[in-house]
């Protein structure tokens, strides 16, 4: 597989929604273990509501993907 990219929405830190970034960027490969798949739909959850205010308890650091819950088809797994 070559070329496989993806869009993201990237919290960047404290922000509003709108303060919310849209990027592509192109993934490495899958490597041992992992699994590419095509996100189809996610939702906003209350943890990452938290995260995007930075009060959520054991939250990664700024900036990151959030994404706690996905419905996805797994395209390969290696």
């Amino acid at each position: 597989m070559s070329n496989i990219t993806a869009t993201e929405v990237v919290l960047p830190g404290r922000v509003e929604p709108a303060g919310l970034t849209v990027t592509d960027r192109e993934l490495p490969p899958p490597g041992a273990g992992d699994a590419l798949v095509r996100m189809e739909a996610t939702g906003v959850s209350f943890a990452e509501q938290q995260m995007r205010r930075g009060k959520y308890y054991d939250q990664p650091p700024f900036p990151f993907v959030p994404g706690l819950v996905i419905v996805c088809t797994v395209l390969s797994f290696v």
